[in-house]
């Protein structure tokens, strides 16, 4: 299962990146699906699945950096 959360500035200013989240079973790494969180058993493999997660987050901006010699 992913869900993806696009970007937001909050209230202090401070913007939140895009960021998507995938839940797999830890056993065979297959993407959980509604039917299977509920059930809990990963129907991919049969053992009962324990939520592994992976994160992606994509930059908004590059922070300035100077490019000084030395």
């Amino acid at each position: 299962m992913k869900t993806r959360i696009e970007s937001r500035q909050l209230e202090n200013g401070v913007i939140e990146p895009t960021h998507e989240i995938e839940v797999v079973c830890t056993h065979c790494n297959d993407p959980v699906s509604a039917a299977e969180e509920s059930t809990g058993v990963c129907t991919n493999c049969g053992e009962p699945w324990q939520a592994k997660q992976s994160v992606k987050i994509w930059a908004t901006s590059v922070p300035w950096a100077s490019g000084g010699v030395m």
